[in-house]
């Protein structure tokens, strides 16, 4: 493609002798031809990575994770004092759609959608925040595993079904119980959960209260997937005291 070198106008072809824009002559070697540049490979390429998007270390792999999303539900067991002893009580903090990732170091979950358990407040979700965030478990952290049945109130059992479209037979049946130093959790959903808790709810709920464990349930098939890697290393790790 041929161009005129005075005012740029396109020429029809070599054999014109002037520009049919400014007349100028445009014969011989004054004529300008448009070269045309191939973008590299580089500028042509799709982007390798999406969406969210979590870095693992240099030494570190993934070892088993899920295919599907789970629910998953956080837990608060907490020891109330009483005017006689004590009184043990175990309560939902929040129910998730999730996705785990085990690794050689951690247990990661990537939570999807999460909404606060009624007994915190129905009026608000104080999790709405939470969707897309990781939670992440450094597997030293991890004090004891087991399949046992978790316990929802009505109100969190109609949350379940109606919200996160659950099946209720998984409350039914044994869930994967992980119990962790919640001091050692990392995350962006960490932060939002500890707000929550900051605003001292517990106490507000249940008064004086001495001790606290944290625990998180992994519902359905995806336990049984997650429960024999995380079960042996929690126990070459108690074999190891």
């Amino acid at each position: 493609m041929n161009f005129c070198p005075n005012c740029g106008a396109q020429v029809p072809s070599n054999a014109a002798k002037f520009c049919s824009g400014c007349g100028s002559s445009i014969s011989g070697p004054q004529i300008v031809q448009q070269q045309t540049v191939k973008p590299t490979e580089s500028q042509v390429a799709s982007p390798k990575l999406i969406g969210i998007i979590k870095e693992l270390e240099n030494d570190e792999k993934v070892v088993t994770q899920s295919i599907t999303q789970t629910e998953v539900i956080f837990v608060k067991e907490a020891f109330i004092k009483k005017v006689l002893g004590q009184e043990r009580k175990e309560v939902p903090i929040s129910i998730s759609g999730s996705m785990f990732y085990l690794t050689n170091q951690r247990l990661i979950f990537l939570k999807l959608f999460e909404l606060s358990a009624s007994e915190l407040g129905q009026d608000s979700n104080l999790l709405a925040g939470a969707g897309g965030t990781f939670y992440e478990l450094p597997l030293t952290s991890i004090t004891g595993v087991e399949m046992r049945q978790v316990k929802l109130n009505k109100n969190d059992e109609a949350r379940f079904v109606n919200i996160f479209g659950g099946d209720v037979s998984k409350l039914r049946r044994p869930a994967l119980e992980i119990i962790y130093d919640e001091k050692a959790a990392k995350g962006r959903a960490k932060d939002y959960m500890e707000s929550m808790m900051q605003r001292g709810i517990i106490s507000k709920l249940w008064g004086k209260v001495e001790m606290v464990y944290d625990k998180i349930f992994v519902l359905g098939e995806q336990a049984v997937v997650l429960q024999p890697t995380l079960s042996e290393y929690v126990k070459v790790k108690n074999n190891m005291r």
